[in-house]
């Protein structure tokens, strides 16, 4: 009878998991038919290294959020294993956190719109500089205006997540946990790294997912806008619109199914 029960969770366990993966397919539709209705004549306007500077937006935005994520996890490992509840920075850190993570994308994406589209000659000119020329074929370069936005805007948005996912997957490992493993005479980094970890680690990758698709989808909302703004210059604008897209689409599947497979396992160990 127990593994009958058993066989049937893990049957429903495989359907539920499978549901997001076909939702994102089905959203993937539109998306893939927009991109097989993109004029030719449109996409030959762009550079023809128009995919090489794509995957290298992309990687360049990766490399951030990741750098930004794992900025995220030091800090919430330190506040929440090293610095005292009474701690002033602690209690300091956690107000700002709480307030950056209540702030809606769409605001994060406001603020960012006078960098992006001032950059690109879109709204009129700010402070007296020139608009740039030819932005269509300028990537996310590192020295320039355009790309400490997107890096600062990118920080701001997936580092506060972080830390608060972070911090809530390190109190979700019971506490006998903690108290069991210093029994036996091992060390605090023993216990984070033999036991805290390998349990939380699960929903601690689920929370850098979720943050990423939030910021990611804020690019594409941006990138969209711009498309509507100026349809005369939407080459490359809208490859990277369907690609930041597809990419946030994707990380919040894989963020949803990763919460889904530490639920399930919190479940059998309680």
């Amino acid at each position: 009878m127990n593994a009958m029960t058993t066989r049937a969770e893990r049957k429903q366990k495989f359907v539920l998991q499978g549901i997001p993966f076909i939702i994102f397919g089905i959203a993937a539709i539109p998306i893939w038919k927009a991109l097989k209705k993109t004029d030719a004549a449109d996409m030959q306007v762009v550079s023809p290294n128009v995919l090489s500077m794509l995957l290298n937006d992309l990687y360049i935005l990766l490399s951030v959020s990741c750098l930004a994520i794992l900025l995220g996890i030091v800090c919430a490992f330190y506040l929440e294993e090293w610095l005292p509840k009474n701690n002033w920075a602690r209690r300091l850190i956690e107000s700002h956190v709480a307030i950056l993570t209540s702030i809606p994308s769409t605001l994060y994406g406001i603020l960012a719109i006078s960098i992006f589209f001032s950059y690109a000659g879109t709204l009129k000119v700010i402070d007296g500089a020139p608009p740039a020329q030819n932005t269509e074929s300028i990537p996310f370069q590192r020295n320039t205006t355009l790309f400490c936005g997107e890096v600062l805007t990118f920080i701001f948005m997936v580092t506060p997540v972080t830390i608060k996912t972070t911090q809530e997957a390190l109190r979700s490992v019971a506490t006998p946990v903690r108290e069991a493993v210093f029994a036996l005479g091992a060390s605090q980094w023993q216990v984070l790294r033999q036991h805290v970890v390998p349990i939380a680690f699960i929903r601690i990758l689920a929370g850098g997912c979720r943050a990423m698709s939030r910021a990611f989808a804020t690019a594409a909302l941006l990138i969209g806008i711009y498309i509507w703004y100026d349809t005369t210059d939407a080459g490359g604008m809208s490859g990277r619109f369907i690609l930041f897209l597809a990419v946030s689409l994707f990380l919040s599947v894989f963020s949803s199914s990763l919460t889904e497979v530490y639920d399930s396992d919190l479940t059998q160990r309680s």
